[in-house]
């Protein structure tokens, strides 16, 4: 007898273990066996009196272990003779684990595990031989190799053995072998001779299966080998969600989570591609961790396809239960549609029905007359179809998720945003008009407390392309926003002054990546006035002042950055006037050079290009704002900035539901 000592720490080895993974322990074991060419594998649970499992039997008819390659396949860690071997020993079969811890593993199965192994003899003429090997969880790093001992007549396989299991009932559980099934489904079908038993069950994944589709990535491949492979499988029962990494030949390496959504659907994925084949097993684990490269690449092409898949899949399956409808005569729409918006109706009234269909009763009538009433609701409140389904239906939160996307993606719910959105500018327009321009009301309007904080959220009103990123801040702020956006490490320390050496605190910065020049960056101070104020040169140094601070600083120089500076009023005076409206410039423009420009910019101005932006929008929906309507919009969105012009009622409170009007 040898013992031998596996060539790693107690520790490492408890971690690859797993004792509280029987499921993963048995798929390991059966691996080792189908890599050892057998051709059945059969994995018994032995029950105890009241029921539970408490032993593991599995036993193939594979080639079994010598004694000379003994100690070979059990003392390292980590490394294994399946590295060196181009396919299983007799059969060539494409080999699975290549990383010698499947032995390690069965000791989630029980205290002590045996192996009894018979394989032909060796090379001086001795008949078959057959090897026992033993060991004990308190001794995880320590195998007993027995003696060979003659085995003439005896056929070659490998039986193993486990005993003193605990906590191994979720092995009788039929997620177990659905697991089962998912995992092995690919070999299987490579492999349509062997034969896996468990627990009394043959693992048929063609018979489970409910779907499958095949994809060819379109990444490069690897190495010049072949470009990578999905296989999206859908089943007919529950199964453990997972996306096999695979090599080269197809075979499993590791799991990961799918990473997707895709509710109503069992599915499993394989991503098979030549670059995982040299890749240990437990660094492939971490792939979604992995630093930008071929594998990520690969891993983020084969979750955009899989997401592709699906939405292709629940178009499909909405289509078969539509046709079905129609045979039924319970669908509420007859013929082809008439125009887009007959069409566009359709569309979302089929997301919403396919959604709560399990809900209703299964009586014709009453589903007819539901489809009726739905219809009835997308013809005249679609914004409201979802509230009125999960108050009838009492939608799961899954599947108001799944509706809510649906409606997304349909072309009423985008038309219906798409209006929202510009009835919504078109208020906040109107009600801007009567903030800044009506006499009243704009004596009392201040600059930082109330016109500030309304456009924090409205920065659209000065370009579609620019986001904001500092606002009522320093220049000490701006300039470690402007790093921040070229990529830059933190700024050196020391403050952004004016000429005069005072700090400068700007209203707002806002940023945009310049479309057609790759790497290029504009930047857009904003300052803002109240509206009862009119610009002269004084507010005009102060902009000019920033300016000065910012293109004099060496912190903020970058070639491809440009800057923009606004003042923004109401007014501005005759001098004023005459510096931002020179013969050789833009209007507006009272400073030019290749780095940055000044603009003197006019309410009037700024609005009047909105509305223009707008114009067409307006025209198609037949939309024209009030000032009711405006400083509804105001006061619903932006109460907290115009709580004082409301409590003195400089503007009005906002109307009630029942009396405000209904907006397209």
């Amino acid at each position: 007898m040898v013992k031998i000592r596996l060539e790693t720490s107690r520790e490492h080895i408890a971690e690859l273990a797993r004792l509280r993974d029987p499921v993963g322990a048995v798929e390991e074991l059966i691996w080792n066996a189908l890599d050892a060419d057998a051709g059945r594998v059969v994995v018994t649970l032995e029950r105890n009196d009241l029921g539970g499992v408490d032993r593991v039997r599995i036993e193939d008819d594979g080639s079994g272990m010598s004694a000379e390659h003994g100690e070979e396949y059990f003392r390292p860690i980590g490394a294994s003779w399946k590295k060196r071997a181009k396919g299983t020993p007799e059969k060539g079969r494409a080999l699975h684990g290549k990383n010698g811890r499947g032995r390690v593993r069965a000791f989630a199965l029980g205290a002590r595990v045996r192996w009894t192994s018979v394989s032909e003899g060796d090379d001086t003429g001795a008949g078959r031989q057959q090897l026992v090997i033993e060991a004990d969880r308190h001794s995880m790093d320590e195998f007993d190799i027995g003696d060979p001992e003659p085995a003439d007549g005896t056929a070659t396989g490998t039986l193993f053995e486990s005993f003193g299991g605990e906590e191994l009932d979720t092995l009788a559980d039929c997620r177990a072998l659905s697991s089962l099934t998912t995992a092995f489904a690919t070999y299987l079908e490579r492999y349509p001779d062997v034969r896996i038993e468990y627990d009394g069950q043959i693992l048929d994944p063609a018979a489970e299966q409910q779907h499958a589709r095949d994809y060819v990535l379109s990444v490069p491949a690897h190495q010049g080998g072949e470009p990578a492979r999905l296989k999206v499988v859908e089943w007919r029962r529950p199964v453990p969600r997972a996306l096999f990494l695979c090599d080269g030949e197809g075979m499993s390496r590791t799991q990961l989570k799918p990473g997707i959504q895709a509710p109503g659907f069992e599915f499993t994925a394989h991503l098979s591609w030549s670059g995982f084949d040299d890749v240990d097993s437990e660094d492939l684990a971490f792939t979604d961790w992995a630093p930008d490269g071929p594998a990520a690449d690969v891993l983020s092409a084969a979750r955009d396809r899989l997401r592709g898949h699906f939405r292709t899949r629940v178009d499909e399956r909405r289509r078969e239960q539509v046709a079905q409808w129609r045979r039924e005569g319970i669908y509420p729409y007859a013929g082809d549609a008439t125009d887009e918006k007959d069409r566009a109706e359709r569309e979302t009234f089929d997301a919403v029905a396919t959604t709560v269909f399990r809900h209703l009763p299964k009586s014709t009538g009453t589903r007819k007359t539901t489809f009726a009433l739905l219809r009835s609701v997308l013809a005249h409140e679609p914004s409201d179809v979802l509230r009125i389904a999960d108050e009838l239906f009492t939608l799961s939160r899954q599947e108001r998720e799944e509706l809510n996307r649906l409606l997304k993606r349909t072309t009423l719910s985008a038309l219906i945003k798409a209006s929202t959105a510009v009835a919504n500018r078109i208020d906040f327009l109107t009600a801007l008009e009567h903030l800044v321009f009506t006499p009243e009301v704009k004596q009392r309007v201040r600059e930082r407390d109330e016109l500030h904080r309304i456009l924090e959220d409205q920065c659209w009103v000065f370009g579609e392309e620019y986001a904001l990123h500092v606002s009522d801040r320093s220049l000490d702020v701006v300039l470690a926003h402007h790093c921040r956006l070229l990529g830059r490490d933190t700024p050196a320390p020391g403050p952004v002054l004016r000429e005069d050496g005072r700090p400068g605190r700007v209203d707002l910065m806002l940023s945009r990546v310049a479309r057609h020049r790759k790497g290029e960056r504009s930047h857009l101070i904003v300052e803002l006035k109240r509206p009862g104020a009119i610009l002269g040169m004084t507010e005009f140094s102060q902009i000019s002042g920033y300016a000065e601070a910012v293109m004099s600083d060496d912190r903020f120089r970058d070639p491809a950055v440009t800057w923009d500076f606004w003042l923004v009023g109401n007014a501005m005076d005759k001098t004023l006037r005459q510096l931002a409206h020179q013969v050789d410039r833009v209007p507006g423009c009272a400073v030019s050079s290749p780095r940055f420009r000044i603009m003197v910019k006019t309410w009037g101005e700024i609005i009047e290009d909105c509305q223009e932006r707008l114009r067409f929008h307006s025209a198609q929906l037949e939309y024209q704002s009030s000032t009711e309507h405006a400083m509804d919009y105001l006061v619903r969105n932006h109460g907290d900035a115009v709580t004082d012009l409301v409590a003195d009622g400089t503007i009005p409170a906002s109307r009630s539901a029942d009396t405000a009007d209904v907006t397209p």
